[in-house]
């Protein structure tokens, strides 16, 4: 039978627990960073994309209403459209941002004038904004600079951007 050893000698004595400092160390503490810093920067890049999509939306139904609702006030008014100022002159290519603006503001009083005196819009604004509240162009007939279509007539909103000019991110109602 084996004898307990004595516990003063020193063969005997019971392993310590080595006490470690838990944490990180630096390097670890960086890349931790890193990869947060790159999941944030990727979910605001992701609610950026989904915002300027739902703005889309918006407005491509704020324009199809307004397609449809010209259609009717076309059919209703014997094949007239209302007469309103033009965005921009026929002969004309490009104007300052300033005069377009105004241009814009006078176009969209006309048109929204008209249509609601037939009762075919159910807003009671005397001006119909674009998601980024940019007021919504009616065009009487195609123009080069703004948009082709083989409708004669169409709405159109500036976009993102806000400038009536740059057609990369302009909303036509053509393009339902």
């Amino acid at each position: 039978m084996l004898q307990p050893k004595d516990r003063s000698s020193h063969a005997w004595s019971p392993r310590r627990p080595r006490t470690f400092l838990h944490g990180y160390t630096l390097v670890e503490l960086l890349v931790t960073v890193a990869i947060l810093a790159i999941i944030f920067g990727l979910m605001i890049s992701l609610a950026h994309h989904v915002r300027r999509q739902s703005n889309n939306r918006a407005t491509c139904a704020i324009l199809h209403r307004l397609s449809q609702a010209m259609a009717t006030y076309y059919a209703q008014n014997s094949d007239h459209l209302p007469l309103v100022p033009e965005l921009l002159p026929a002969n004309r290519m490009e104007a300052a941002e300033a005069v377009l603006q105004a241009a814009a503001l006078a176009n969209n009083r006309a048109f929204t004038a008209a249509l609601r005196g037939t009762k075919l819009l159910s807003d009671q604004s005397d001006i119909i904004r674009d998601a980024w509240g940019t007021p919504i162009v009616f065009m009487p007939h195609m123009h080069p600079a703004i948009g082709m279509t083989a409708q004669d007539w169409f709405f159109f909103s500036a976009g993102p951007d806000r400038k009536f000019l740059t057609r990369d991110d302009n909303l036509y109602s053509y393009d339902q």
